[in-house]
Order: C-alpha cells, then structure tokens, then sequence
C-alpha cells in the first residue's frame, strides 16, 4: 500500500476497524467521540476532503496521521503496513472525479444470514490454509450479506459484540463494529492471538484445546481491549502467539510493561522462522507429504 492509496480509504472506514462509531452527522461532516481520549459530547469531525479535525486540542489531518497518533507508529512506512492489516486488503487507485454529480452507490450492509459453512469455495479455503473440517464448522459460519444491491458470501468469526470478521480467499474485514473475541474457558491461563486463523491452527496442531481461555485480537489495534479483557480474567499466565514482525515485538513489549504482575510467555519462538504460526503450520503440512 502507498500513500496515495492510504489516504483514499475513508475516514469513516478506518475508524470503523479501529473500533469507533460515529455519535451523529451533519450533512458530509462526521462527528465521533475523540478516539483520542474519554469523552460525552463528540469533538471529532471528519469530512468530504476525508481530513479530520480534533476541536479540543486543534489536531488535524489525513488517514496516515490518524492512525500514526493512534496506534504509536515511528514512521509512516510501519503506519501503511498497519493500515493494510486494519482494511485487509490495499483498495485500487481513486478514480478521477465525474464531471457530473452522481447518485451516490449506497454502500449500508445488511446481513440476509448467518449459519454453518456449507459453500465448497470457503471450505476449500480453509483447508487451503491448514485448518481442519471439524475446527472450523465448531468457530466459523457462513455469513451471507448485501452491501448497496449486490449480495456477498464469507467465512464470519463472531467477535464480542456480535459482528464478524470475514473473510475469503480474496478479502479479509468485518461486518459491524470490530473489537476482540473472548473464548472463556474458566482459566486463568489465556493465550492470546492476533487474527482467527492463527486461533485455529493453534487448536488444529493440538497446541490447543478449544475449551481453553482464549483472546483473538482481531487486530493489533484493539491492545487496550486486550489488556482489559486480562484483568478481568484475572490472568496470571498469558502464552503469546503473535507475528514474527516490528507489529508483533512490539505489542508483545507493551503488553508485558502494562501487566507486570502477569506471566507473559512468547510462543513465537516455535515459528521463528516464519511470519506467524499458520505460515509455519503449512511449512510443516507440506514437508509431510
């Protein structure tokens, strides 16, 4: 992703993936809670030039400068790494404007179902990526939606507010708010992951069982949903399965300076020749046959 492509994913998109929802809008301006601090009465605006504006401390910017300040990053290479990881996927290039006004596609998304993975292209996928028939139908359904007047059909794993990160074997996002999934085994030994997928090959590979405590993060930007979670788990010993990158380490740090009195164990060096755990699960499928 470059920066011309960061910086034409809406505003209002970003925010979604990161976890916030918008308070009101006022024709094409925005308003939302800072996502910066706690507060009531929204003073965060974006509008049609997709820029935003903080009215309490007079901050302003694009989509780059956003989740750089949100999400701590050093530089804007390391921030385009994580914006792709937030959107899934880098969207095309924006198109030239019209030259006359258009009405506007309706881009609402209504979920039609929701139910057990029966469609052979997601299976096939999903075997694809190392992950068994019988761990998939128990953590994953098929969810079926319609965004404007097309209908699309994915893998949906159900996140703790209800919605879904989707995926297929072309895209990867969410349907709905994003924010962590809990699997509460009862224990206060959790292991915690980045994304689904490294979930399931973890209990694929019999490294774990799927009664254990679990937190999948569903995106590196939920650490302050994670640490919360923790706490009220009472964790006091925490495997980490997390990417082999800059991202991973340093989550790793944050989380181990933020909970002292907590266990912390770092499961990477299992994969430490590869970028996560299903890299690694793959490796070894293919060495087997």
């Amino acid at each position: 992703m470059n920066i011309q492509q960061a910086k034409a994913i809406p505003l209002a998109d970003l925010l979604n993936q990161l976890g916030h929802a918008p308070a009101r809008q006022a024709g094409s301006d925005i308003w939302y809670c800072s996502p910066f601090r706690n507060e009531q009465t929204p003073s965060f605006k974006t509008n049609s030039d997709n820029k935003w504006y903080d009215f309490a401390t007079g901050e302003h910017g694009d989509g780059i400068d956003l989740v750089q300040r949100l999400l701590n990053q050093s530089s804007v290479a390391e921030t385009l790494v994580e914006i792709e990881r937030l959107m899934g996927q880098p969207r095309p290039e924006p198109k030239p404007p019209s030259p006359r006004r258009e009405k506007p596609e309706s881009s609402t998304t209504v979920i039609t179902s929701e139910g057990p993975l029966v469609s052979r292209s997601l299976r096939s996928y999903l075997r694809s990526r190392g992950i068994s028939d019988q761990v998939s139908r128990i953590h994953l359904k098929e969810v079926r939606y319609r965004r404007g007047d097309r209908n699309f059909f994915a893998i949906g794993f159900a996140n703790d507010l209800g919605n879904y990160e989707i995926r297929t074997q072309h895209f990867k996002g969410s349907l709905g708010r994003k924010t962590i999934t809990t699997v509460a085994g009862g224990s206060t030994e959790v292991s915690v992951f980045e994304g689904f997928t490294d979930y399931l090959t973890a209990i694929t590979r019999g490294l774990l069982k799927d009664s254990q405590t679990a937190i999948v993060m569903n995106s590196t930007a939920m650490k302050d949903q994670v640490v919360t979670k923790l706490s009220e788990l009472r964790a006091d010993r925490v495997s980490l399965w997390l990417d082999n990158d800059e991202t991973g380490r340093r989550l790793a740090g944050e989380l181990t300076e933020t909970l002292p009195d907590v266990d912390f164990q770092d499961q990477s060096n299992l994969y430490a020749d590869f970028d996560d755990l299903n890299a690694y699960h793959m490796a070894m499928l293919s060495r087997q046959k």
